[in-house]
């Protein structure tokens, strides 16, 4: 009997976390199907890993006709998905009054109205299969609570935590659905900060904690811990504790 190797379909597999998760995944003996808009990336990455088997499908998260010609595609060849984990994001530091709109659009369209574009083609995949799949989203503690200079990013994230949540509401049963909520990882998004980054860890590092989420029972993978559960307590402050403390830091910055 042919021994089965999970099937996995990373979308933001050129860069940052998902890369890391494809070598991550890779080194556990999982077969995937890299996607991103960067084909040579795709390629090098995929030239890089242990098993020469593995799927490059370029594409743009944005252009919902890809999508569905690359669901297609991988029905050809695998049958099945086990997994579809979007990692895709976009990111750039802003404060509100001095927008660059263009970016803004960019950003909310590649965070959050590109994950509905895969979520019509993939939830219908995933549900008609014999089966019980997996389906991950990458979001991010920055979309917790508001905080100054987090937009458009910051709201992006909020947005697709609501969505995810609305998905395990609905399709729970049917779909393992996860939510990923990364606080602070060294990649070239967070590289433009120019802030203190509290409990930054590496992407090979929030690599392994995601693969130890996904095998596991809960919804939500969040890390680095310190992080994040302070965040989540922050959510939790009176709006007047809340906005005295972080108006006061605005102000004085």
């Amino acid at each position: 009997m042919a021994l089965h190797l999970p099937k996995v379909w990373i979308l933001g597999a050129s860069s940052g976390i998902g890369k890391a998760l494809a070598i991550e995944l890779d080194s556990q003996g999982y077969r995937l199907a890299l996607s991103a808009r960067n084909e040579e990336a795709l390629n090098h990455l995929k030239s890089s890993l242990s098993y020469k088997h593995h799927l490059v499908f370029p594409l743009d998260v944005n252009n919902s006709a890809k999508i569905h010609e690359v669901s297609r595609e991988l029905a050809n060849s695998w049958g099945e998905i086990d997994r579809v984990v979007i990692m895709s994001a976009v990111y750039q530091p802003m404060k509100l009054g001095n927008l660059e709109l263009s970016t803004v659009r960019k950003i909310i369209e590649t965070n959050l109205l590109s994950v509905f574009n895969i979520l019509e083609v993939v939830v219908p995949v995933l549900r008609s299969q014999n089966q019980r799949s997996q389906l991950a989203i990458c979001a991010s503690a920055a979309g917790y609570v508001g905080l100054p200079g987090s937009q458009p990013y910051g709201s992006s994230k909020a947005g697709l935590i609501h969505l995810v949540e609305s998905l395990k509401a609905e399709y729970g049963k049917s779909i393992d659905i996860k939510l990923i909520n990364p606080g602070f990882v060294e990649s070239r998004l967070t590289d433009k900060n120019e802030f203190y980054m509290p409990f930054r860890i590496t992407a090979e590092k929030a690599a392994k904690r995601i693969s130890s989420g996904l095998n596991s029972r809960k919804f939500e993978i969040h890390f680095p811990k310190r992080f994040t559960y302070l965040m989540k307590l922050v959510a939790f402050l009176p709006y007047r504790i809340y906005f005295f403390f972080f108006r006061q830091r605005n102000d004085d910055s």
